[in-house]
This record gives C-alpha cells, structure tokens and sequence, in this order.
C-alpha cells in the first residue's frame, strides 16, 4: 500500500524519532529510523518491510488520545468476526467515552475490560480508555496517575489482537486495512476504508 508524503494533520511529531522516544520499537524497526525523517515516512518504511508489530505501535502512539483510542475501536469492531455480548459492551462503553470523556466513564472500561478477563481486542480497547489518564486507583484513595504512555501500548495490543482475529490468509489485508483506517484518522476522518465510503456515495 501506498503512504501519503504529506504530514498527516492530526500528528503533532515532525519527525518519527519524537514519536519513537515514546515508543519501544523493535530492533528490527531501529535502522529505518532515520535522522528528520517525518512519521509518514517511516511509516511507509514499516509498511513496506511488512513490520506488522511496530507500524501498528507507530501510529498508535503518533496519534493523539482520544484519536488512537477510537482507531482501536474501530478496527475491533470491524474485525471481530462474531463479537460477544460482553465484547459488544467494551466497544460501546470505549465509543461512549471516546464521544464525550467522562471519569465515570473511563472507570465503566476498567469494569467491562475486568469482566472480559482483559482477553481480546474488544477488552484492550475498553481498557487503553482507562490507561488514558486520571487514576488507576480505585475509586476513594490515593491517585496513582498511570504511566503516560499505558493508554497507546493498550491501543497497539488492540489493533494487533483484531488483525489476527480472523483467517490467517487475509492477515495482510486486515493489517493494510488498519493501517489505512489510522491514516484516516490521522488526517481528521472518522477510519473509514475508501471503498466504505465509496459505498456510501454511491
């Protein structure tokens, strides 16, 4: 697939190092991180050398929150062949608060997340809203604000769990379709494929 050259709108990093100082990329990844390289320029590097784990971590922490939050979701949903009851409930609860943030409603992942068994995509991506600030504390004592970057390891965990949900012969189309899904939003859409909304159009 091909990797726009233009800065992606919503990424703030000019270059993929600002990004990478936050991320631990694998060490397959490290001789493709050039000095001024822009992210989407090592992005399309990962891309093309077929570097599932680490572009998958790359976008996840190149977007803002609440942007990579709703990206996890997003390719959940569209990923999880037969989503269950409960699977269903952590994908509502993190679109819930990725639509309007609420404390109240960050601590309602934790809950669907733990009654998942913090098992599958649905369930990481419920719990990267809980990781995404306030406290890991329950409710009543002390704060113990979480590690800044917990929010992102949960969305890339996420992603890569709905990228192998499904046949393992369509893994590189799924991967290519989550990739093109964070560009999206990355440039301010909402993830949607281009064949989606070609679909819409017509």
């Amino acid at each position: 697939m091909k990797i726009q050259t233009e800065a992606f709108r919503k990424v703030t990093a000019q270059t993929a190092q600002e990004i990478c100082s936050r991320a631990d990329l694998s060490a397959e990844a490290r001789p493709f991180l050039l000095p001024d390289l822009s992210p989407q320029g090592f992005l399309a590097l990962l891309v093309e050398a077929e570097n599932i784990g680490d572009a998958v971590r790359f976008v996840a922490f190149a977007l803002p929150i609440r942007e990579a939050i709703w990206w996890a979701h997003v390719v959940a949903r569209t990923n999880i062949p037969v989503p269950t009851e409960l699977e269903m409930l952590c994908l509502d609860r993190t679109a819930a608060w990725v639509y309007e943030p609420s404390d109240a409603r960050r601590r309602s992942c934790m809950e669907c997340a733990e009654s998942a068994k913090f098992t599958g995509a649905a369930a990481y991506a419920a719990l990267s809203v809980f990781w995404s600030g306030g406290s890991l504390a329950p409710e009543g004592m002390p704060d113990a604000p979480p590690v800044p970057s917990l929010y992102a390891i949960g969305v890339g965990a996420s992603v890569l769990l709905a990228i192998a949900a499904g046949e393992p012969q369509s893994a590189e189309r799924r991967f290519e379709e989550a990739i093109e899904r964070g560009i999206d939003i990355a440039n301010g859409g909402n993830g949607k494929l281009k064949a989606e909304l070609h679909r819409e159009a017509s």
